[in-house]
């Protein structure tokens, strides 16, 4: 005769397995510091735990809430164990955290900004050339004569060619504004493109 084997707890039987799970769960929150949000996450991973180890459960040796608790201490050190070891492969150092054997230099003052977080979002990160760019752009607005910025407007998105068929202004008076508006330029350190 085979020996009789134990018997699978009823859906009422877990209801007070699932409290101790939600118990379980805010402790190891609490106690491994990590936000409410992984409170539910935490609680499956329990209950997943006691699940796998229900069929080796002996109603002889202790009942079902005892058992589950184990279950629960044992799943709960194996992750904070994990949470440990993941927070102690992070970096614990905050950009703002100031070197030692410097005077007041941050972590943050030696990643160069083609290294930081807006190379990594695809913008420019030359400050420098976009500073000469800034300057350039003002220098050159200053040469420009203020009754040629309809003009360079215009050109900005059309050729001379096209500007003049639109019939606003003769062709040879746009060729000679942009022929002066060059020498301008010229004049003020600023090449023009051909």
């Amino acid at each position: 005769m085979d020996p009789p084997m134990a018997q699978s707890p009823r859906l009422p039987d877990l209801t007070p397995i699932h409290c101790l799970a939600a118990k379980e769960a805010k402790r190891l929150c609490r106690t491994l510091h990590l936000p409410d949000h992984e409170r539910e996450d935490l609680r499956q991973d329990l209950l997943l735990d006691f699940l796998a180890r229900l069929p080796a459960f002996d109603p002889s040796k202790a009942d079902l809430p005892a058992f589950a608790m184990v279950c629960f201490r044992h799943a709960g050190t194996r992750i904070a164990r994990r949470v440990t070891a993941e927070r102690a492969a992070r970096h614990p150092r905050s950009l703002d955290d100031a070197l030692p054997n410097t005077e007041g230099l941050t972590l943050g003052d030696t990643i160069g900004e083609a290294d930081g977080y807006a190379a990594w979002c695809g913008q420019s990160t030359d400050a420098i050339a976009a500073l000469e760019r800034r300057l350039d752009l003002e220098r050159a607005a200053s040469a420009i004569a203020p009754e040629d910025y309809p003009l360079c407007a215009a050109l900005s998105e059309h050729t001379p060619h096209e500007f003049g068929e639109q019939k606003t202004m003769p062709r040879m008076r746009i060729y000679r504004r942009i022929r002066e508006t060059r020498l301008r330029l010229l004049a003020a350190g600023i090449p023009s493109a051909a």
